[in-house]
C-alpha cells in the first residue's frame, strides 16, 4: 500500500503524525511525505503523489478537483485530518470510482462539543469576570451575579455531529431542548430529549442559544438584526461555528447596548479587529478561533484514520467514511 502525506513537514504536521502515528502507517504500507515545509501546489501533489494509493491531506492542502483525483489512478483513499471536507475538495471527486474519503470530523466534533459547553458554562457563570476582578485585588466586585445551566431552555440551530455530541454532554443539566434543523426529524429531535423549532421560537424564547450551522451561501448571514433583538435580556448566545453566520455589526450594536450576553470564538473577519466594539462589551467572552480541537486531539484523529486505512486494506467497514451528502452540509468557510 503507497501512501502519500500531503502536509508539509513543521511543528502543526508533527502534532497529529508523532512517532507513535508514524510507526502505525509503516505498518500498513510505503510512506512518502512532502518533503517540503509548506504545502504542495496541485502539480506538485499530482506529481509526487502519482502512485498514491492512500492521500493523507491536512489544513492547507491544495484544493482537490475530479479532475486531479483522476491524474492519480492508483489512488483509493483520501484521509483528510482536518474536519471539513467541503474546504478540500470538489464535490465531483465523489464521481471517481472506488475512491472513499475519511474525515477527522467526528473526533473534532467531540472536541468541540467539549468546547462549546465550557464556553456557555464560563460565560454564564462569569468566570472570566471573577477571575480579572480577582487578580486585581477585587472581590466579587460589582456584585454576586452569575448564572448556571441547569433546568434552562436550550435552543440548537444546526443540527450536525458538534450539536448531537454537546446535547449528550449537557443531559446531566436536565434542559429543555429546542433545535432547528431542516434535515431533522420529529423523532430524531426525540431522541436528544428535544423538539423541532424554528429559529424565531428558539431566539424569542430560550435562555441559550447555540450555534452549530454549517457555513454555506445559504446560511451566510442567517442570524440578522431581527432574530438578535428576539433575545430575551438574560439570554446567552453562543457561537463556535462560524462568524460569517452573524450580521456582526448588529450583534456589537446590541451587545453595547446590554441586550443580553455572549460567548463568541468566532468572528466575520479574523484575527478580529484590534478596534472591533466586541473588545469593548463587558457581557461578553471573547475567545480567539479556539473552541476546538484541543491540540491534544490532533494524534487522537491521526490514529483514528490510520485505523480506517488499515480497515480500507482489510475490507473492513470504515468508521470514519464522509459521503457526498455529508461533504454537501459541511462548512465551506
Amino acid at each position: 500500500m503507497n501512501i502519500f502525506i500531503a502536509m508539509p513537514q513543521n511543528t502543526v504536521t508533527d502534532t497529529f503524525l508523532t512517532p507513535a502515528v508514524t510507526e502505525q502507517l509503516a505498518q500498513i504500507g510505503d510512506v512518502k511525505r512532502n518533503p517540503y515545509d509548506r504545502n504542495l501546489t496541485a502539480e506538485e501533489l499530482i506529481q509526487l503523489a502519482e502512485d498514491a494509493e492512500i492521500l493523507i491531506t491536512g489544513w492547507g492542502t491544495c484544493y482537490l478537483t475530479g479532475e486531479a483525483v483522476r491524474k492519480l489512478p492508483r489512488l483509493r483513499m483520501i484521509a483528510h485530518t482536518g474536519g471539513s471536507v467541503a474546504l478540500l475538495a470538489d464535490p465531483d471527486i465523489y464521481s471517481v470510482p472506488g475512491l472513499r474519503v475519511i474525515s477527522g470530523n467526528d473526533v473534532f466534533a467531540r472536541s468541540v462539543a467539549e468546547g462549546c459547553l465550557c464556553y456557555t458554562l464560563s460565560a454564564l457563570r462569569r468566570i472570566e469576570h471573577f477571575s480579572s476582578d480577582m487578580k486585581n485585588g477585587g472581590w466579587m466586585s460589582g456584585g454576586f451575579v452569575n448564572r448556571g445551566l441547569i433546568g434552562k431552555k436550550v435552543g440548537i440551530v444546526g443540527f450536525g455531529a458538534i450539536a448531537r455530541y454537546f446535547l449528550e454532554a449537557i443531559r446531566w443539566f436536565g434542559c429543555e431542548i429546542l433545535i432547528c434543523s431542516s434535515h431533522l426529524s420529529e423523532e430524531d429531535a426525540a431522541a436528544y430529549h428535544g423538539r423541532k423549532a424554528d429559529m424565531e421560537e428558539i431566539f424569542s424564547s430560550c435562555d441559550v442559544v447555540s450555534l452549530h450551522m454549517s457555513l454555506t451561501p445559504e446560511t451566510k448571514g442567517s442570524i440578522t438584526r431581527e432574530l438578535l433583538m428576539k433575545l430575551k435580556p438574560d439570554a446567552l448566545l453562543v457561537n463556535t461555528a462560524r462568524g460569517q453566520l452573524v450580521d456582526e455589526k448588529a450583534l456589537a450594536e446590541l451587545l453595547g447596548q446590554g441586550r443580553f450576553s455572549a460567548a463568541l470564538d468566532v468572528y466575520e473577519k479574523e484575527p478580529l479587529a484590534a478596534d472591533s466594539p466586541l473588545r469593548n462589551c463587558e457581557n461578553v467572552l471573547l475567545m480567539p478561533h479556539m473552541g476546538g480541537p484541543t491540540v491534544d486531539m490532533r494524534e487522537v484523529v491521526a490514529r483514528e484514520l490510520t485505523g480506517d486505512i488499515r480497515r480500507l486494506c482489510q475490507g473492513d467497514a470504515l468508521r470514519y467514511e464522509i459521503t457526498a451528502e455529508q461533504a454537501g452540509r459541511m462548512s465551506r468557510g
